[in-house]
């Protein structure tokens, strides 16, 4: 019996629209919409250990260990999708020419729309997004010392335990969120997509330029 291969697992899901880093990396030819759709790693980000999900989710499953400092991005994955994690230097090293993430022109507290597209919609807990803090170094790698200490928005369903809310607690194809109303200039923004019944959430990342 055949066995699929990884190209032919499309799991998951990825954001469409805006464009994140991993929409980018596509275009470049350096990944796969499979790649993207997979960007999983540990759900108490920005937590650095696996344990238990905090409360009221408690009930939820514990999380695995959380990406590591400079794999933020990737949700902690170091094979090809590590290039979401590279700096404008390390694309353009990569890509032999010289390269700048492209930035989405946002406006300080503007409303995002967001939409997803999913191939595996898992039981959802709910999403949290997190953003560089001001005075952050675009010549490095995200690391949580580069990140805002507490998520600027986060949009949970309130149900629990979730086996009994199962099918309440849907993944949202389109979803808003308000941006930040002190930012200014460059910026990266983090979003999760967090699994109630896995010890994962889906990472992905946008580069913005509030004016």
């Amino acid at each position: 019996m055949n066995q699929a291969t990884p190209e032919t697992q499309l799991r998951h899901g990825r954001v469409t629209s805006p464009a994140s880093r991993g929409s980018v990396a596509i275009e470049q030819g350096l990944l796969g919409g499979w790649q993207v759709n997979e960007m999983e790693g540990g759900k108490n980000f920005p937590a650095l250990a696996a344990g238990p999900f905090p409360a009221p989710f408690g009930t939820d499953n514990p999380s695995v260990v959380p990406p590591a400092d400079g794999y933020i991005l990737s949700g902690g994955k170091d094979d090809a999708r590590d290039c979401v994690n590279f700096t404008d230097e390390e694309m353009s090293k990569k890509l032999g020419r010289p390269f700048t993430w492209p930035l989405l022109n946002v406006t300080p507290g503007q409303t995002l729309d967001i939409k997803w597209e999913y191939t595996a919609p898992h039981t959802t807990r709910g999403y949290r997004w997190l953003i560089t803090k001001d005075g952050w170094d675009p010549k490095t790698r995200i690391t949580r010392a580069q990140l805002e200490a507490q998520p600027f928005f986060e949009d949970f369903y309130p149900q629990v335990p979730y086996y009994s809310h199962a099918g309440e607690l849907k993944a949202k194809v389109n979803h808003s969120v308000k941006l930040p109303a002190n930012k200014k200039g460059r910026h990266v923004i983090v979003l999760m997509w967090i699994v109630a019944n896995t010890g994962n959430a889906f990472y992905q990342a946008f580069d913005v330029d509030f004016k």
